[in-house]
């Protein structure tokens, strides 16, 4: 497992849990204290990975999954290894780190995961999942421990395409159940009411029910489940993949501006439910 982070390390203490013997890595040493104390082996690099039959990447950027990819290929026998990209990065990343792999005779599936950090403790992930058939067969002994599958396309970049349609819409719904949270301040409703009857009606959404609790508990600060730094870089690689394309995308460019005024007032670090107070 590849990056112990919000999600990463959830992931992989489930597949530890369930009898899978997992190698954490990681650079940072408190990651890899605590996985060892989940029942994991840890190392720094991938230099230092031993040979494995799956390679799960939860890394957050192309950069950062070029970067593993190279030190994991170069340094070590990679052979018939099964690599299983679950960050969110972008076709052309996704299709560079695949080249580079099956030049060294591993194998890459494309397959970004939505479902965030409660998903990932109940292992109730979604997988968008690109590649070949016969590799498609491998994985779902390892990813049918964190959730479900869905096949997508048959090329690698199939799965991050989907995703890139996934997280346009977790963008604009996020940034639509703030703007409806802070709507009902100003209005004069009691924030917390306002959610709970929302949720009952059509105005409903996964967000709305999932953030908008939080969102609604403005004298306190809740404690960080998914960073909204994760969404605002998402929101620019749908926009780069949109623009590409021609892709007509007003909702994402209008949500994109509320990211990037939360930025300004230093919330990337916080709880994704905390855009609301960008509003305010």
């Amino acid at each position: 497992m590849i990056g112990l982070g919000a999600m990463g390390m959830p992931m992989a203490k489930r597949l530890a849990d369930r009898g899978h013997a997992v190698v954490a890595v990681d650079p940072n040493p408190t990651a890899r204290a605590k996985a060892e104390t989940f029942g994991m082996s840890s190392r720094e690099t991938m230099h230092d990975a031993p040979p494995s039959d799956v390679v799960l990447v939860t890394v957050a950027t192309g950069p950062q999954l070029m970067s593993v990819v190279e030190a994991g290929s170069a340094s070590r026998t990679v052979g018939e290894e099964l690599w299983i990209l679950c960050s969110t990065v972008g076709q052309s990343a996704a299709q560079d780190a695949a080249r580079l792999l099956n030049d060294k005779g591993a194998k890459l599936v494309d397959a970004p995961m939505t479902g965030g950090v409660p998903g990932a403790e109940r292992g109730e992930l979604t997988f968008f999942v690109a590649g070949d058939s016969e590799e498609i067969d491998e994985l779902t002994t390892v990813l049918g421990v964190l959730g479900t599958t869905r096949f997508v396309g048959g090329d690698v970049g199939g799965g991050q395409a989907m995703k890139m349609v996934n997280q346009l819409c977790c963008s604009v719904h996020l940034a639509v159940a703030a703007e409806a949270v802070a709507l009902a301040v100003k209005l004069g409703l009691n924030p917390e009411i306002a959610v709970d009857v929302v949720t009952k009606g059509a105005g409903a959404s996964w967000f709305l029910n999932e953030r908008g609790p939080r969102m609604a508990q403005l004298d306190s600060v809740p404690d960080v489940s998914t960073r909204l730094a994760i969404l605002a870089k998402d929101i620019g690689l749908v926009k780069e993949s949109a623009v590409e394309r021609g892709a007509h995308i007003p909702l994402l460019e209008a949500a994109e501006q509320q990211y990037a005024r939360a930025a300004e007032l230093g919330l990337l670090e916080s709880d994704d439910s905390q855009l609301v107070r960008s509003y305010l």
